[in-house]
């Protein structure tokens, strides 16, 4: 059985917010098919909604986009031909975030493999709770203000790590990413933004992982209706993306994620009680 309106609407409100909140879409996505009470989405909405994502987050990262594209444009001009210094900063940034991926583009090729663990119940609680506990410890720490200046190729492959362990479900790449930053003493909100633009690349792989599967198992039944319907939901992602990256905005440059990190535990529990009913 296929979602209604109302249940695909508020699904794709909800991939949208949790996509980028610290709390692992992927967990909230089996969720939800449970609470439905359906066989499950298909990929191909799936699809439409990681575009979605994806352009709310490059709307809300624009602004970094263009900088690192005039510094890296202006940095091939020769030294004596450059009109105007160069933006060393943007560019210790496009390093930092370079250092990132590495672990991150390995893992999005092991992310198929990762998909028989939506179906173990015990294992999903077990990812929130870790995720819980590292939205939660960061507050017990001293706030830091490194930023790509003063930071490590070793701790920018170790923030990476957090957004390569997002492709476990139950683990938040913004979220793990952002408190292993926090560890490191990288200011919060600088780390926010740098998360932000790894988590594009992250979204992207997703996109082809949903396309390729959209190519094996097809789009299942298909109509007008339904294809406007997966069309709304994705709009009200992209929404969802906008609304929660000017959420997380404001929370960074004032507090930690850590009531995130109590609602990881209490989806957690709620994950555990299911198992043990089922």
């Amino acid at each position: 059985m296929d979602f209604t309106w109302l249940q695909s609407l508020l699904y794709g409100f909800l991939a949208g917010l949790t996509e980028i909140f610290p709390v692992s879409a992927q967990v909230h996505k089996v969720l939800l098919v449970k609470f439905f009470g359906t066989e499950g989405t298909t990929e191909f909405l799936d699809f439409l909604i990681h575009i979605a994502v994806l352009g709310g987050l490059y709307v809300s990262c624009r602004g970094q986009l263009v900088r690192i594209s005039r510094a890296r444009a202006l940095a091939r001009i020769p030294k004596n031909r450059r009109k105007r210094p160069l933006d060393i900063r943007t560019l210790m940034d496009v390093k930092l975030l370079q250092t990132m991926l590495i672990p991150v583009i390995p893992a999005l090729f092991a992310y198929q493999w990762t998909f028989s663990f939506k179906n173990r119940l015990i294992l999903l609680s077990a990812f929130l709770f870790l995720n819980g506990v590292m939205l939660y410890v960061p507050q017990f720490l001293p706030s830091g203000n490194k930023d790509a200046r003063n930071m490590s190729h070793a701790e920018g492959f170790f923030i990476g790590l957090g957004g390569a362990a997002a492709v476990l479900p139950g683990i938040s790449a913004i979220g793990a990413s952002t408190s292993i930053a926090s560890v490191c003493g990288a200011d919060r909100s600088y780390s926010l933004n740098m998360a932000l633009l790894m988590d594009m690349v992250l979204t992207a792989g997703f996109l082809v992982v949903d396309l390729i599967a959209v190519f094996t198992n097809g789009v299942g039944t298909f109509s007008f209706l339904i294809f406007l319907r997966y069309l709304i939901s994705a709009g009200l992602a992209f929404a969802a993306t906008l609304l929660a990256v000017r959420l997380l905005r404001m929370l960074a440059a004032k507090h930690t994620f850590a009531l995130f990190g109590l609602y990881s535990f209490g989806v957690a529990l709620f994950t555990f009680i299911l198992n043990l009913m089922a």
